[in-house]
């Protein structure tokens, strides 16, 4: 018993750096993309089907698409749409 108790901060460190590398892995890329439409601020279009350079394009500055209407900003840029 006393020989496993001597053990414990080990095994906890063990545990604590696996649970660090699963929170690190625990945000995968978007599913679906959002873009806000130029025409009607505040109004979200899905362009997940939609190619980039195609059917739309993001500038340099502003906020281009997101993971959800008002979410987090996904790639930096002002959205464009080419079609």
């Amino acid at each position: 018993m006393n020989k496993l108790s001597k053990l414990l901060p080990a095994l906890a460190l063990v545990l604590g750096a696996t649970l660090a590398m699963a929170m690190n892995f625990a945000n995968p890329m978007a599913n679906q993309l959002y873009a806000e439409d130029p025409e009607n601020p505040g109004e979200f279009i899905n362009v997940t089907t939609w190619q980039p350079g195609v059917d739309y394009d993001c500038d340099s500055s502003g906020d281009c698409l997101y993971d959800a209407p008002n979410g987090t900003v996904v790639q930096s840029g002002t959205f464009i749409d080419l079609r």
